[in-house]
C-alpha cells in the first residue's frame, strides 16, 4: 500500500508559525524603520491676497455698492433711476480695475447687482405710472 495516496494536506497551525517574509526582505537584528514615503513636489506660492489695503478700483467699488443700495431703496422715486445708473457705471469700472491687479471684486459685483435690481424696479415703476396716466379719462384734472 502506498502512503502518498492517503495523505490529505493539513493547513498550517495559526499562531505558531510567523508569516513568510516579503520578497527581497533581509532580516537584520533590532527594530527596522520603514523607508520614508517619496517626496511630493513643492506647492506653488500662494496668490497675493489684498487684505485691508488699498487697490485700484476699491473706492469705485464702494461707491458702486452704496449707489446700488440707495438706487434700490429709492427706485420708487425717479431719482433712484439716476442713482442706479451711476452705481452700475461705477461698479463696472471698479470691477475691471480690481480684476487687473487680482484684487477682490465682491463689492463691485454687489454694487452692479443692486444697481441692476434698482434700475429694473425704477423702470417697472415708470412704466406703471405711464400706464396709469394713460388709463385716466381725458379732463380728469378738471373735476377737482
Amino acid at each position: 500500500m502506498d502512503n502518498n495516496q492517503n495523505f490529505t494536506p493539513q493547513p498550517p497551525e495559526q499562531g505558531n508559525n510567523p508569516p513568510p517574509p516579503p520578497p527581497g526582505f533581509q532580516p537584520q537584528g533590532g527594530f527596522q524603520q520603514p523607508p520614508p514615503p517619496p517626496m511630493s513636489p513643492p506647492m506653488p506660492p500662494p496668490m497675493p491676497i489684498h487684505q485691508g489695503g488699498s487697490y485700484p478700483g476699491k473706492g469705485m467699488s464702494i461707491a458702486a455698492m452704496v449707489c446700488g443700495i440707495v438706487g434700490l431703496v429709492l427706485s420708487i422715486y425717479f431719482v433712484g433711476l439716476i442713482i442706479a445708473i451711476v452705481g452700475l457705471v461705477l461698479g463696472i469700472i471698479g470691477r475691471r480695475r480690481a480684476q487687473e491687479v487680482g484684487a477682490p471684486t465682491g463689492m463691485a459685483t454687489a454694487g452692479i447687482v443692486c444697481s441692476i435690481i434698482g434700475l429694473a424696479g425704477a423702470i417697472i415703476i415708470i412704466i406703471a405710472c405711464i400706464a396709469c396716466m394713460a388709463a385716466l379719462p381725458a379732463g380728469w384734472y378738471l373735476d377737482f
